[in-house]
């Protein structure tokens, strides 16, 4: 048996993109649906293509600094790993979106071709406001996020003194038991 990714198995259903050549399914209400899955399950299965759009760009004086030193949260994977999932498919969902109104757009101007520059040159803006638009949900999710992981860490921290001061308490116990141990009244032998 294969021992692909589940996600994998959905990759065909991008095919169904291929159904705007039809021309029944070429309007307003279809396209954007079928646009949405298809580039949806492509972001699921490629989420790099997303991530990539909020991700910081590479500079040339990245080249010298030594990230080892600079300064990073100590958070545990698994926190790491949920927040990181919940970024992903927020990307996943509004690129989607962002896609699909593009091909709506994209129908109606050439329902109504005018000039291909015009279109280019409105596509470029739109690709520009999508841009600005994921930019600053990716912003707010951020700062929202941050706010989580902070809240998230002093939970665990809490959870860890909580731990510690526990155990203390059981050593506490276990020592003054054992130190009070209670002696028999010995017998008369005399």
């Amino acid at each position: 048996m294969c021992k692909c990714e589940k996600k994998r198995w959905f990759l065909p259903i991008v095919l169904i993109v291929f159904l705007i050549l039809i021309e029944e399914v070429r309007d307003f209400i279809y396209l954007p649906i079928i646009v949405f899955i298809s580039f949806s399950i492509l972001f699921w299965n490629y989420p790099w293509l997303v991530y990539r759009t909020v991700s910081k760009p590479f500079y040339y004086e990245d080249l010298f600094i030594d990230e080892s030193k600079l300064p990073n949260y100590e958070i545990s994977d698994k926190i790491k790993k949920k927040f990181e999932y919940v970024l992903i498919y927020i990307l996943i969902i509004t690129n989607s979106l962002l896609v699909s109104a593009l091909s709506d757009y994209w129908l109606y101007r050439l329902n109504h071709l005018t000039n291909y520059f015009q279109i280019a040159g409105v596509t470029g803006g739109i690709i520009k406001i999508f841009q600005i638009i994921n930019n600053l949900i990716c912003r707010l999710l951020l700062k929202i996020m941050k706010r989580c992981v902070n809240d998230e860490k002093e939970k665990e921290e809490k959870l860890e003194e909580l731990r510690r001061e526990k155990e203390i308490e059981l050593k506490n116990i276990f020592w003054t038991n054992t130190l009070d141990i209670k002696k028999r009244p010995r017998a008369n032998t005399e």
